[in-house]
């Protein structure tokens, strides 16, 4: 394997200086007074009278979390919007069997149906009904959820 840097780009000729820095006629100079009380103050008196900004609204819209499950949830499965999060969590609270969209490490997109959630972010351990086993889900990889078929 061979790996080579980019090759840098450089000048061919010394960059000149810039114009109006040797003193001349008609030259303009740069002032670096510091400026006037008043001119500082009309900026500040727009500042602390603007309205105080709301905060970033969350992922979800401002929707809130039902329940901690929810939350956690949400967290690690970003890929999820919040209904799907919902369904899901209502799933591992009641411990029903939910139908989910899952892409595995190779990229390989599958269904699975699952039951007997147990949430331990970010992993769900669940008892998958096309493998007839016991597998193990990582919650940032559930890209869909469905009620079971």
């Amino acid at each position: 394997m061979r790996i080579e840097r980019p090759r840098s780009h450089r000048a061919t000729a010394p960059v000149p200086p810039p114009r109006g820095a040797v003193g001349g006629p008609g030259v303009r100079s740069r002032t670096t007074a510091a400026p006037e009380q008043a001119e500082l103050a009309a900026p500040a008196t727009r500042l602390t009278g603007a309205p105080h900004a709301h905060p970033a609204p969350d992922p979800y819209n401002g929707v809130p979390f039902a329940t901690d499950t929810e939350e956690i949830i949400a967290g690690y499965a970003t890929q999820l919007p919040h209904a799907d999060v919902r369904q899901l969590a209502h799933a591992v609270d009641d411990r029903t069997a939910i139908t989910i969209e899952y892409v595995a490490t190779t990229g390989s997109r599958t269904v699975r149906t699952i039951s007997g959630l147990d949430l331990d972010p970010p992993y769900l351990y669940a008892w998958c009904h096309l493998r007839d086993a016991e597998r193990v889900f990582t919650l940032s990889r559930i890209h869909g959820v469905m009620p079971p078929a």
